[in-house]
């Protein structure tokens, strides 16, 4: 009985410090205090348990915990004014220089990547808008000069917008250099202003900033509108700490919980061992009382009342013995029933927040209009293919591609008929995609695709059998026949290509094609040199 209920003990306390280090190794990553300490009691969990010392640091784990909830809340706030002050400091100026574009363009990416902890968010947070402080700060003048020339010889066909397809391509394509930045915000805002619409449809904020992104807007407006949605980027990022913070409180409960029950499985094991060690120690008093008894008894009658008296007294200590041992063994059956019971809640609510995890994660890459892999996606599938590409050679493509007259779709048939437009213009896209290509939605109408083992021959056919197949697809709205067309740029990556060097040469195509009349391919092979 007695190895039994020892094998049983350490079975389930082997099962127990085995969730305890899996658990605590999924948490891992709010803050390097609680991965400490989370490392510290895996160590006294693993092997041969210490639980003594395992007890020590779930109440410094416990006291760790409550402790980062308060600083959790602190440093969401002081990031959230960071982020206002940084685009106080955007309102008064516009941008103007590519390389510093660039660099910009690489933080939004860093944004866009999978950080190991919530306060790791407000850090990317404030490095970018610390980098768009002094991109607008070298930008003005230049802005500003060419903002007033283009005004100046535009064309009234040209300040109509309508040969452009959106809003933003109402800027001569001979002044595109100086609409680098202002387009890349102005297509990233357009993103992440359709993605909340999806979310909040019935926001007004939204729903206006919506509109006038479509009717065009004002350098002013465009960082006034960046303000509102950086606002609720941090009120939703403050939302998920927020979440966390329950999670993590969640997991301090638990744990503290699991901590009291360890406390007492041991304290009723070390009871029920001393008073085990106690019986034993009686009945060894009353064998010996009997060997006594046979050595220095006179006579028949004398040694048979002694041992009779020490074999009542044997029998008791026995019986007490065994009635302690029943007792021991129901309260760890019922102490380990109670564990396993807040082990599995605890394992389902862990369950539960994982899928609410990987739901976020594939959202949070996925264009909320066309289903899509959003820009975020693409940023993450370029750099590996990238890398691919880096280290066995081969071909690698990229081609943009852009909606033409998008914008005289919302105008006429109002913005329902142009998200229609989108999904259906998707689909047609989706057709063409194999393998391990990729399709991506660059922001508004821009499209973007990355085609492995493809050389320039073979992109600008199969970029080609793209542009026939949208050319040709029925489509009506208010029974008028609508013709939708593309522009498209496509590049091979070359030997001394970085990512954004490919992208911008493709993006020049795209210019060309429109240019050029619209409705048409440029590669490599056909664009002007």
């Amino acid at each position: 009985m007695k190895d039994k209920q020892l094998q049983a003990i350490k079975k389930n306390n082997a099962l127990l410090c085995q969730f305890i280090v899996k658990l605590s190794s999924f948490y891992e990553g709010f803050s390097d205090r609680v991965d400490g300490e989370l490392q510290t009691l895996r160590g006294h969990l693993s092997g041969t348990p210490n639980f003594s010392l395992a007890t020590v640091s779930i109440g410094k784990l416990n006291t760790a915990l409550q402790n980062q909830d308060i600083s959790l809340r602190k440093y969401s706030l002081e990031t959230v004014s960071s982020i206002e002050d940084a685009m106080k400091q955007l309102q008064k100026i516009v941008f103007d220089d590519e390389d510093l574009r660039r660099l910009a363009t690489q933080e939004l990416i860093k944004l866009n990547q999978p950080v190991s902890d919530i306060f790791s968010i407000y850090r990317l947070y404030a490095r970018a808008l610390q980098l768009h402080r002094v991109t607008l700060n070298k930008q003005v003048k230049g802005i500003l000069s060419e903002s007033s020339a283009c005004s100046e010889t535009s064309t009234p066909e040209e300040s109509k917008g309508s040969m452009d397809g959106s809003s933003e391509r109402n800027i001569s394509d001979s002044k595109r250099g100086s609409s680098h930045f202002y387009r890349s915000i102005f297509i990233e805002l357009n993103q992440l202003v359709t993605s909340y619409t999806q979310k909040k449809p019935n926001d007004k904020q939204l729903l206006d900033i919506k509109h006038r992104l479509d009717e065009g807007m004002a350098d002013e407006q465009l960082l006034e509108s960046c303000i509102v949605i950086l606002r609720m980027i941090v009120q939703d990022a403050m939302t998920e700490a927020s979440l966390t913070g329950k999670v993590i409180q969640g997991l301090h409960t638990s744990l503290s919980k699991i901590g009291d029950d360890v406390n007492k499985s041991i304290a009723g094991s070390q009871a029920q061992f001393e008073q085990r060690n106690e019986n034993n120690a009686k009945l060894k008093s009353y064998i010996d009382n009997i060997e006594d008894a046979v050595s220095t008894s006179d006579s028949f009658d004398a040694l048979k009342t002694q041992t009779q008296s020490c074999v009542k007294a044997l029998s008791k200590t026995l019986s007490a013995s065994q009635i302690s041992d029943n007792d021991g063994q129901a309260a760890l059956i019922s102490l380990l029933s109670s564990m396993q019971e807040r082990i599995d809640t605890l394992q389902q609510q862990t369950n539960s927040y994982r899928r609410k995890l990987a739901e976020q994660v594939i959202q949070s890459k996925t264009d909320a209009l066309t289903r899509l892999p959003n820009r975020q996606a693409y940023n993450e599938e370029l750099e590996k293919a990238y890398q691919l590409y880096n280290a066995n050679g081969g071909e690698l493509s990229i081609a943009v591609i852009d909606i033409d007259f998008f914008k005289s779709i919302n105008d006429k048939f109002g913005h329902s008929a142009g998200d229609k437009t989108l999904q259906l213009v998707s689909r047609v896209f989706k057709r063409h995609i194999k393998g391990n290509e990729f399709l991506a939605r660059w922001g508004g109408e821009e499209f973007v695709i990355l085609l492995p083992d493809i050389n320039e021959d073979k992109l600008r056919q199969r970029l080609e059998l793209i542009r026939s197949d949208l050319e040709n697809m029925q489509l009506k709205f208010k029974q008028e026949r609508v013709v939708i067309t593309a522009s498209l740029g496509g590049t091979c990556f070359m030997a001394k290509d970085s990512i954004d060097s490919a992208f911008d040469r493709a993006d020049r195509h795209l210019y060309q094609a429109k240019h050029n009349g619209r409705n048409q391919v440029i590669t490599d092979v056909n664009a002007d040199k």
